[in-house]
């Protein structure tokens, strides 16, 4: 999709695509382009949709996401929100572990919550910290999207099925 506007006022961080019902797009759709996720279908009409960019998430717009490692020691947290001070997502650890998450971590959708594909990138972890208390921590996402310079989208639909791979001898064949 072509992104035709871009909200006014920078505290909504929304954009508008070329896209609507007619071609299939639902609210809760994940936005991304060639480097990583930037946003989600708030809205459709016909022919347009609304991306809500991940920029303009808050707290009441949380996001499951997750650091993949080998074996069980992934790290799993929510994107919630959004520091405008550093420019960069926060995403706030859930779970207690010995697990640690360390800068250049790559942060992908966890696919937890049934709305998100799992395995789409949002970014890297630049920096981590602590609740006041000592308790929860928070690391600093950069995001892979450059959200500022978005021209052409993808609008990835979850409910596709798998299609099933055709061995090369047939694919030559065909």
């Amino acid at each position: 999709a072509t992104v035709i506007a871009r909200s006014p006022e920078r505290w909504l961080e929304q954009v508008t695509i070329n896209k609507g019902e007619k071609d299939g797009v639902q609210p809760n759709m994940v936005v991304m382009t060639a480097e990583g996720m930037v946003g989600v279908i708030q809205s459709t009409s016909k022919l347009t949709s609304t991306v809500q960019l991940l920029t303009g998430f808050d707290p009441y717009n949380r996001m499951s996401a997750m650091v993949s490692r080998e074996g069980d020691n992934d790290i799993f947290g929510m994107i919630e929100g959004y520091d405008e001070e550093k420019e960069m997502l926060l995403f706030r650890i859930i779970e207690e572990s010995d697990k640690n998450i360390e800068e250049e971590d790559l942060v992908v959708s966890s696919g937890m919550g049934g709305t998100f594909p799992a395995g789409l990138v949002i970014g890297e972890v630049k920096e981590v910290g602590t609740d006041q208390y000592g308790l929860t921590k928070t690391a600093y996402i950069e995001p892979a999207a450059d959200m500022y310079q978005l021209n052409q989208v993808i609008v990835v639909d979850r409910s596709l099925e798998e299609v099933d791979e055709v061995p090369v001898e047939e694919a030559d064949e065909k």
